[in-house]
């Protein structure tokens, strides 16, 4: 999809838009296959007790859902704020805005679950504090300008996870909501931490674990529901707060089994087509 048609896109109504999605899931899961032997794999290999016919009926609701979420996240290039509140509610919003009227900034944990985009866009017009979002940059340039384009509309800052510590300390004592999506797989040379995770051994980033040890932040899981098509509900549950044990990795185990939780009770709104669990435990890990 180039920058002009992804644009033109996001000026249709969703209802346009979710006309398209059927489609878009025709090409995505029969004619391209995109992924679809990863996200089989993962999906059988987590849910080993399950037979065939509902693992492939997850894996066909994940596709479909895929779609709706990749084209919800093109229409927020042009969505007016009042159309995503409506799309994005939240129910104990005060459980984060306790800490923050206090001038305690947060770190707000997330997964690939739902549409994690929405979720901090419509976070950064709830609160009167500043919502910031670390993310991985994108390789295609023009892309990345729209996704960097989407977040300032809606009052998020960005900041590029390589350079984001130094930021983060010139403004460390700035009471904000600091948002990351820390489920991705680390790669080959990061450190990790290991747990079972969907009846596997799974590797953890640490970044989430280090931010918080450096800066003493209290972390918060935002978990996201969807509750009907293009409609979701965000809730927040307190993982950790300081003072941390220097070599103790609870903010991990509890960020794991959060995560676990969510997907078990939906299994069709995780991101399966990621390569999670492309890393093997060595004997030294």
């Amino acid at each position: 999809m180039s920058k002009s048609l992804l644009k033109t896109v996001s000026v249709l109504p969703m209802s346009w838009l979710y006309r398209l999605s059927g489609p878009f899931y025709l090409l995505l899961f029969y004619i391209l296959r995109f992924r679809k032997k990863i996200a089989r794999d993962n999906i059988r290999q987590s849910f080993k007790d399950m037979g065939k016919t509902w693992q492939s009926r997850v894996l066909k609701k994940h596709y479909r859902n895929l779609c709706d979420v990749t084209l919800e996240i093109a229409r927020s290039l042009a969505m007016p704020p009042a159309e995503l509140e409506r799309r994005v509610s939240f129910t104990n919003l005060e459980v984060i805005r306790e800490p923050l009227r206090n001038n305690q900034p947060v770190l707000l944990a997330m997964a690939h679950h739902c549409n994690p985009v929405w979720a901090i866009l419509a976070l950064g017009q709830h609160l009167d504090k500043p919502v910031e979002g670390i993310y991985q940059p994108l390789h295609v340039d023009w892309l990345n300008e729209l996704t960097l384009e989407s977040l300032s509309r809606f009052n998020v800052t960005p900041l590029p996870a390589r350079t984001c510590t130094a930021q983060l300390i010139r403004r460390a004592t700035d009471p904000r909501a600091i948002a990351i999506v820390a489920d991705q797989a680390p790669r080959g040379r990061d450190k990790a931490y290991w747990t079972n995770f969907l009846h596997r051994d799974t590797p953890f980033y640490l970044g989430l674990e280090m931010i918080a040890k450096m800066f003493r932040y209290p972390v918060y899981f935002m978990a996201l529901k969807r509750t009907k098509r293009g409609r979701y509900e965000a809730s927040f549950l307190e993982l950790a707060s300081p003072p941390y044990e220097k070599d103790s990795h609870l903010i991990s185990e509890h960020y794991a089994r959060a995560v676990e939780t969510q997907v078990l009770e939906s299994p069709q709104d995780w991101l399966w087509t990621h390569r999670r669990w492309k890393k093997k435990k060595s004997l030294y890990d």
